[in-house]
């Protein structure tokens, strides 16, 4: 059986560079090439030259030619670039991991509309622990209805981590409605303080409270509590490192890679 030809846009980003190693070390892939945005200051250098990668492969801002080698592309990036290089990636039917975070619905949708060209899988968060996560969530939401159980939910990242609340923890949020048969975008109540340091709005009966911390070098904490008048039941999950999104991220190109054409998550990996 041939090899899986991979690209990875965004290839000097934090989670660029592992998924790069990663790529190397399986020998069920290939790595074809990595690319970053053209104002990137390492261009046109060697990646052996510029990070630990073993791999003398040039950092091009040339994303066409690289995504016209793979098979898969896997991107870990912004939403705007995330955009433009799906769009590339249809019109040479290469197969897409997204895992960039902060994607509106606006996005998703045009994701989705890619998708009936190319197969796409697009995740929150690549952790197979995580998106069992989200499956305990929905049902823990479904049992422990809002007229007893408020829901809040907490995220701690990285200092450099740029969307707040994470994409994870919106996602969180969007099981928990879905438990409880209601409409995320009416039930979430992401910023309750004005700027004078005072409550914008008491908790309303079946709101869903979001909670950031960034600092340090944290690669990810998210806890969804369910909290009642007489008791409090919390699901938790806290990832050591970033190599549990990587593992994901790689066993999802796998995945999507057999496909035909189709929008995923990583929820259509484990089952």
């Amino acid at each position: 059986m041939s090899k899986i030809k991979v690209a990875v846009a965004g290839c000097l980003g934090r989670m660029g560079q592992e998924i790069t190693k990663k790529i190397l070390s399986n020998n069920k892939l290939t790595f074809v090439g990595g690319f970053e945005h053209r104002d990137h200051f390492n261009l046109n250098k060697q990646l052996n030259k510029i990070t630990d990668i073993d791999s003398s492969f040039v950092v091009t801002s040339n994303a066409d030619q690289i995504i016209k080698k793979a098979d898969v592309v896997i991107d870990f990036t912004t939403p705007a670039s995330t955009l433009i290089n799906v769009k590339k990636a249809s019109l040479n039917k290469t197969a897409m991991v997204i895992g960039t975070t902060g994607i509106t619905e606006s996005q998703k949708s045009k994701i989705k509309t890619y998708s009936k060209k190319i197969p796409i899988l697009l995740s929150s968060n690549m952790s197979v622990g995580v998106n069992l996560l989200f499956s305990l969530v929905e049902q823990t939401a479904e049992a422990l209805q809002q007229t007893e159980y408020d829901i809040e939910i907490s995220e701690t990242h990285h200092r450099h981590k740029v969307d707040a609340p994470s994409g994870t923890a919106l996602t969180l949020g969007e099981f928990a409605a879905k438990g409880r048969g209601v409409n995320f975008s009416q039930k979430k109540a992401v910023d309750r303080i004005t700027k004078s340091g005072k409550l914008e709005n008491k908790r309303t009966q079946g709101q869903i409270g979001f909670s950031v911390v960034r600092g340090g070098e944290i690669a990810g904490e998210h806890t969804i509590s369910f909290i009642g008048e007489n008791d409090r039941v919390d699901l938790f999950h806290k990832a050591n490192n970033r190599s549990i999104f990587v593992k994901g991220a790689i066993e999802a190109a796998i995945f999507v890679a057999k496909k035909k054409k189709g929008l995923f998550s990583m929820a259509d990996l484990v089952k």
